[in-house]
């Protein structure tokens, strides 16, 4: 697994996190802050270096890993 995503799920209004090579959703989660905080401790535990953030409206936004902290990628 080389990434996480957070992704909405519009028919049950709750946030996702999954990695890139199945489809099944490691965790669920009420809210986007939540999911992305529950996806920066997964790809800690995984040693997974980049988290890519979809919102509502189809836009994207990745996060990648510097040390111990994670940084929005332009």
């Amino acid at each position: 697994m080389n990434e996480l995503h957070v992704v909405p799920d519009e028919r049950k209004a709750t946030w996702r996190v999954q990695d890139s090579e199945h489809a099944e959703p490691r965790s669920e989660h009420a809210t986007a802050t939540d999911a992305e905080s529950a996806a920066r401790g997964q790809a800690e535990a995984a040693h997974v270096e980049s988290i890519i953030i979809h919102d509502r409206y189809t836009r994207t936004r990745q996060l990648v890993r510097r040390g111990y902290a994670w940084l929005r990628r332009p």
